[in-house]
Parts: structure tokens; sequence; C-alpha cells
């Protein structure tokens, strides 16, 4: 299903600098947006949460350690839908790109996970 939403021009140059601040389409980014603040999915944490918990294990990670998005997160992995996962797998990869200099892709395979491994 699709909703379509019509902005200013001001406030669309909003949406689409703070999506890809976050490493978002800006469709994406307003999909985040819209559940954050609904918030009807039934989740155990919401979305903000786990990207906060999933970025504190990160930096229990050690040098030379690989890690993916999964691993970082095991507990509620199992219990996330296709759509937070992928939202979760592109704000670690935002997170890493903006962090070259400590975590870098290790492996990469298109359509599969990507691992990455801390200096």
């Amino acid at each position: 299903m699709r909703i379509y939403s019509n902005y200013s021009a001001n406030d669309f140059n909003i949406v689409t600098q703070l999506a890809q601040e976050l490493g978002f389409t800006t469709s994406a980014f307003q999909h985040y947006c819209v559940m954050l603040y609904a918030d009807h999915r039934g989740n155990i944490s919401p979305l903000n949460s786990l990207t906060a918990k999933m970025l504190s294990n990160l930096n229990t990670v050690k040098s030379n350690d690989t890690f993916i998005v999964s691993s970082l997160i095991p507990e509620e992995w199992p219990s996330l839908n296709r759509s937070e996962k992928m939202t979760l797998a592109k704000q670690l990869a935002h997170h890493v790109k903006a962090n070259l200099n400590i975590y870098v892709p290790y492996k990469i395979a298109k359509g599969k996970t990507t691992i990455y491994i801390k200096k």
C-alpha cells in the first residue's frame, strides 16, 4: 500500500537532508518517522532504542573482530520484521561510513549480509 504526501520546498529540503544524514531514502525516512510516532506495530522495543543498543554494543567489539548487524542485537533480531532489519542494517552502514577510521566493510556480497571489521 502507498500513502502519498505533499511537502513545501523548504520542508522537502529538511526531510531530504535529515534522511541523508541518517542513511535513509526520503521515502524510508518518512516511513520510519511515521511509525515511530504511531508505534502501533506491537514491537517490544522501539526502533530508535534498538538502534541505540546496536551502536552501544558496537563499542564492545574488539579490534580485528568482524561483526554483522544481527550480532549486535542477537536477542531482538529474530523477532524483527524485514523492514526493521533493513532499517537497522542501513543505520549500521551509515555509522560505519561515518567512522571509517574505526570500522570498515570487510566482506560484501551483493544481496547478502555485509560483514564489517573493527580496525
